[in-house]
């Protein structure tokens, strides 16, 4: 892990990351890479614009092969709801709106960002635990049940994106369907959700 310091901030870049752009540019088209780069980058600027709007600390932010994360300071979780629901739209709505914006323009570089965006603004809103979506889904479930409830609901959730995300693994290996990106992509989800507390 490379990390770079600043005044109460940290940039680290995983060895996964540089090896997974390394492995997408050796294998496919340098542009898509790069404009799926910018793309995550951008969603993570939506989350920290933000979280410092609201007044919320960064203390990391981690490039790794599946894509780039903030953490944000503990203090995240007890902002209540709305703080926490905006955050956590933030990323993928930054990516719609940059999708909307862009989608019109006659340069085909431009119209393959947009449509980056919009996948990734999508692919945010997954209900996968380590997702945006899966994050929601467990604000919801800690607002409206009780404590006992959500423990046990936060780990049938746990096992049932286990089970999905192996069988979407399982099901495109097996049609042929896919690319490298999409495996590794899957692969990381898989061991976040194995190993993900609840």
């Amino acid at each position: 892990m490379f990390e770079l310091r600043f005044r109460g901030f940290t940039a680290a870049f995983d060895f996964s990351f540089f090896a997974a752009v390394t492995l997408l540019m050796l294998i496919g088209d340098n542009r898509y890479a790069l404009l799926g780069l910018a793309a995550c980058i951008w969603h993570e600027l939506g989350h920290l614009a933000v979280m410092r709007f609201c007044g919320i600390p960064v203390k990391r932010l981690v490039f790794y092969g599946a894509g780039i994360k903030l953490m944000p300071d503990k203090l995240l979780d007890f902002t209540g709801f709305r703080k926490q629901f905006a955050v956590l739209t933030a990323g993928s709505a930054a990516n719609f709106l940059a999708a909307a914006m862009l989608s019109a323009s006659e340069n085909p570089s431009v119209r393959i960002f947009a449509a980056v965006n919009s996948v990734i603004g999508a692919f945010n809103l997954l209900p996968l635990q380590y997702l945006d979506g899966g994050k929601l889904i467990v604000l919801l479930i800690r607002t409206l049940c009780g404590f006992s409830l959500s423990c046990l609901l936060e780990r049938y959730l746990k096992w049932l994106n286990i089970f999905l995300i192996a069988a979407v693994l399982v099901m495109f290996a097996v049609l042929g369907k896919g690319n490298f990106t999409l495996y590794i992509t899957l692969c990381c989800l898989l061991v976040s959700a194995v190993s993900a507390d609840v």
